[in-house]
């Protein structure tokens, strides 16, 4: 049998004439021959062959002569370097056949090389090989809907993409190497340019309308140029009013009126009306009180762009923001973990991953010792993400030194978290326990006194509303005392009492202590007393002014403190949350809403296709379009930056998940209690992967990352935008300063390399803007998103779902409104076509018809969009609530909102948690009538976690009566 050790298509038929000879009048050293001429790779043909499907039509299909007894995995050897792709080799019946496959994906590896070394050249000969694939052509002449411009757009980005995602299927069974995050990108591409070919020229104004053209124009014409670099200090200058002096300007001499949100124009005034009393950071911005609007602005995070920015006056960093920066330690600790234990299996380890991170967590309070090496590497690397985030509190007094905490009875330092319902269920055992080494173990005090301590530590642990306050549990007075005092209980006491899983204790430790340390750090106290004092004193100079308006200042300064306190204590974790956490209703509403969570949200990629529309909204079309080329070329510049977006916390949800689990109102800051509990959370976030969410996200934020960073590098943001995000003029030149001497410039894309900065403070401010604007460019709800009855029990059962239409509303429609750009208009034009491709492909996954009725296309589309936030989801409640009478489906004849098809009036007033029990209610019913018809049957089904997982739903419908 005849072995191929090279390609089989070494040159593609687009390669196939003759080269010219050349070289052969140089004469040579007698006796020497001529080298034949080396061929160089052709960057059209790494990409004909990468992205069109006529170059596989080229490779013939081998055929191989069957090996008795051969395993390609038997040999651990044979597979050496190819571990990546070892799947491709499970077919393999002979070593002629693995060598064949080890050869091509040589050849697509070496393809991806030449690609990305050709930078420009290779993203368009990448766009340009797949513009003339078979497949996209012949979608080219499948007619799209007619009607308004939102149908239009739909249709053209629904061909587009189905006609990419056809190509991919062939494509993957084609190429060894290629990834579904490869595909992704590729068909994402491919409904952003129909999308975007569709949308240009259809804007509001004419003005506008020729700024957005232009645009285009400019992008296409300038794609393969290389980026200028511009001169930071200059570009500032040219956009300030005259004679302004921005360096002299800060914050905390601010007016009023330098912090008022911009208008946006009458849409913008109107857009604010409409929703502004909602969230509390909208109704903070429109305070009488100075003082009220600044601490919200260095409170909550937001895309407000103020009357001030435009003068140069920057906005401050938010210690919500500064709080998600420290993500990147509990992505650290995720990370290491998951890295340990791969070797740890390798290893010939016996124990599950759960069980690997308890030992993990043993260690690190024995010293960060154990009979296990891998375990032991694991909780030394564990001991850097803890010490950084003790040292930080304990610099600002949050936390003992090091000396006290060995005293509480600790070998080294792990955060205590509790398990409370063990606790609760076997209290006497545990008051027993701590009595007996109170009073016998130490002979520190009487035994009474031990059981009154014992008594007072257990109601604090119970009563904890987040673990971080469980620090302070043993701090108690003993009778007859006028001092409180630290109580010791070694670790090895109450080993059966605390979790010892590394990941969960350490994320939730760092999550609840990098609030406090921002707190305090943005503040002087965590409390903020200072700034509640400054608020009341403002609004009593106010009252003193003005008289007649007493009452009127009175209640402002009401719902002010109130909305201060609210966005505090959401940060921290305890709003909202009950007297007694650990009760069985809190403990139910949050394990029904994980239910929710992993059996309705399997679609959630899919919903958030027209995520996508947000970086050209932001960021506009060229830099839009270059970014996602750089992605899909996967080009240095792009994995540079990717690197470096990572240690700014950008592009973490494949490893944690947040935005998803966000989104689905699972963020809950109380211990779990039960066994199962801690299973939910297990499900929960194996369905979070399942549904490539993370992902989606981590594609999306890496590459309005990458623009946002090559932005502020490159001076090319106005100062508007940059004070926006928190820097000033200074500031920029120090920045510019920094990257002349430390960053880089790759394929045109600066890279800050931040890391090795002089200027530290400079780098955080960095670091800070990037993820503020990516947060605000892929939605991200913040602490002052959603209603704050939002956050209370039933609150959270209610409004679950519902979080990212109003963080929506605020960053992208308020926020859009004001910026006023061109890049707004069109980016929102597209992202209506592509909430419309949403409503066709969920209408085709469920077996539906799909209405390309105008109207239909463009409600569905604005609907899906998000960019009427919560107004949407009002007319779709009394649309339902209605019986399809009232709303604007009935209004134009188009029926209610495809959303709210499949849901329960209970379920569209109350949430879904409510539906839940409504459907277990039907299911219950029909078994105890003996009734197992179809809707019966389809019940069970959508009470089945993952049953609608987008990639696995339509086989599910197959054999589901309902929806046949």
């Amino acid at each position: 049998m005849p072995i191929y050790p090279q390609s089989d298509v070494s040159a593609s038929v687009m390669n196939s004439a003759l080269q010219a000879p050349t070289g052969f009048d140089v004469s040579l050293p007698e006796g020497t021959n001529p080298e034949p001429q080396q061929l160089q790779p052709s960057v059209w043909d790494a990409a004909f062959r990468q992205n069109n499907l006529l170059a596989g039509m080229f490779r013939p299909a081998k055929q191989f002569e069957p090996a008795n007894g051969y395993n390609p995995y038997s040999d651990k050897n044979e597979l050496n370097g190819y571990e990546q792709w070892g799947s491709a080799f499970a077919d393999s019946k002979s070593p002629e056949e693995t060598i064949w496959i080890k050869n091509q994906i040589d050849d697509e590896n070496e393809d991806r090389r030449v690609l990305a070394e050709a930078g420009a050249e290779g993203t368009l000969s990448s766009i340009a090989a797949g513009v003339i694939d078979p497949v996209t052509v012949a979608s080219m002449f499948i007619p799209g809907a007619q009607g308004s411009l939102a149908a239009r757009i739909g249709s053209q980005v629904a061909i587009g993409a189905a006609g990419t995602a056809l190509s991919e299927v062939a494509l993957n069974n084609e190429q060894y190497t290629r990834t579904v995050r490869e595909s992704a990108a590729h068909i994402t591409a491919g409904a952003l340019l129909s999308g975007v070919f569709a949308t240009a020229g259809a804007m509001i104004t004419p003005s506008v309308r020729n700024a957005a053209t232009r645009e285009v124009a400019e992008a296409l014409d300038n794609m393969s140029a290389s980026t200028t670099i511009n001169n930071a200090a200059d570009a500032l200058a040219d956009t300030l009013p005259s004679g302004g002096s921005v360096g002299a300007m800060r914050i905390r001499e601010a007016t009023l009126e330098d912090l008022t949100p911009v208008s946006g124009g009458a849409i913008g005034k109107l857009a604010k009306k409409a929703g502004s009393y909602l969230t509390p950071i909208t109704r903070l911005m429109e305070s009488p009180s100075k003082e009220a609007r600044r601490t919200a602005l260095e409170l909550a995070e937001n895309n407000f762009t103020l009357e001030g920015n435009l003068r140069g006056i920057e906005t401050p960093v938010a210690a919500e923001t500064r709080v998600r920066g420290w993500r990147r330690e509990e992505a650290a600790v995720v990370t290491a973990n998951k890295q340990a234990y791969t070797q740890y299996k390798a290893g010939g380890g016996d124990l599950g991953y759960t069980a690997f991170r308890e030992q993990v967590g043993e260690a690190l309070r024995n010293g960060d010792v154990h009979v296990n090496a891998k375990v032991q590497e694991a909780a030394q690397a564990m001991r850097t993400v803890i010490n950084r985030v003790k040292g930080a509190q304990q610099e600002l007094g949050l936390l003992p030194p090091d000396a006290e905490l060995k005293s509480m009875g600790q070998t080294s330092y792990f955060p205590r978290v509790y398990k409370v319902g063990k606790i609760v269920s076997e209290r006497d055992k545990f008051r027993n326990m701590l009595v007996d080494w109170w009073s016998r173990g130490e002979k520190t005090m009487s035994r009474e006194d031990a059981e009154i301590a014992a008594d007072t530590t257990i109601n604090r642990i119970v009563g904890a509303k987040i673990p971080q306050e469980f620090a302070n549990v043993f701090m108690v007075k003993a009778p007859g005392s006028t001092k409180s005092r630290t109580l010791s209980v070694p670790d090895r006491l109450m080993k059966d009492y605390l979790e010892s899983d590394a990941n969960y204790v350490l994320q939730r430790h760092i999550r609840e202590a990098s609030a406090e340390i921002e707190l305090t750090r943005t503040f002087g106290n965590k409390s903020l007393d200072s700034q509640l004092a400054a608020i009341q004193d403002e609004y009593d100079a106010l009252m003193r002014m003005r008289p007649a308006e007493q009452e009127k200042l009175a209640k402002a300064r009401e719902a002010d403190l109130r909305d201060i306190l609210a966005l505090r204590d959401r940060l921290v974790g305890t709003y909202g949350m009950p007297d007694d956490p650990s009760s069985f209703f809190v403990r139910a509403g949050t394990f029904l809403r994980s239910a929710n969570f992993v059996t309705k949200l399997g679609g959630m990629t899919v919903s958030a296709i027209p995520d996508l529309a947000r970086g050209m909204m932001v960021n506009g079309f060229s830099n839009t379009i270059r970014g996602y080329g750089a992605l899909i070329t996967r080009s240095p510049a792009y994995l540079a930056s990717r690197a470096e977006q990572k240690k700014m916390a950008v592009g973490l949800e494949t490893i944690l998940h947040t935005r998803a689990r966000t989104m689905g109102d699972l963020v809950d800051s109380s211990s779990r209690t039960t066994v199962a509990e801690a299973g939910m959370e297990r499900i929960t976030d194996v369905f979070g992967k399942l549904t490539m969410m993370g992902h989606f996200d981590d594609m999306n934020k890496s590459v309005n990352g990458m623009i946002t960073s090559d932005g502020i590098l490159s001076g090319a943001f106005p100062a508007k935008r940059l004070a926006k995000l928190g820097i000033n003029e200074k500031m920029a030149e120090r920045i510019q300063r920094e990257f002349q001497k430390h960053g880089e410039v790759i394929q045109g894309w600066h890279i800050g390399n931040f890391e090795k900065w002089d200027n530290q403070y400079a780098a955080g401010l960095l670091q800070s803007a990037v993820l503020k604007d990516v947060n605000n460019t892929v939605i991200t709800p913040g602490i002052g998103d959603t209603p704050l009855w939002a956050s209370t029990p039933l609150g959270k059962t209610v409004f679950q779902f519902k979080s990212f239409a109003t963080a929506s509303y605020n960053r992208a429609t308020l926020g859009g409104l004001q910026e006023g750009t061109a890049q707004f208009y069109y980016g929102t034009a597209f992202q209506i076509g592509l909430g419309s491709l949403t409503y066709a492909l969920k209408q085709a996954a469920n077996g539906r018809e799909v209405d390309l009725m105008p109207q239909k296309m463009v409600l569905e589309g604005i609907d899906r969009s998000g960019i009427l936030g919560p107004l949407m989801e009002y007319n779709n409640m009394a649309e339902k609530a209605s019986g399809g009478m009232i709303g604007l489906g009935p209004l134009l004849g188009t029926g209610t909102q495809s959303r709210y098809a499949s849901r329960g009036f209970i379920g569209s007033a109350l949430g879904p948690t409510f539906g839940l029990l409504d459907t277990v209610t039907d299911v219950t019913a029909g078994v105890l009538n003996g009734d197992a018809g179809d809707r019966v049957l389809h019940s069970v089904r959508t009470l089945l976690p993952g049953n609608n997982l987008f990639w696995i739903a339509p086989l599910i419908n197959q054999v589901d009566p309902a929806m046949k």
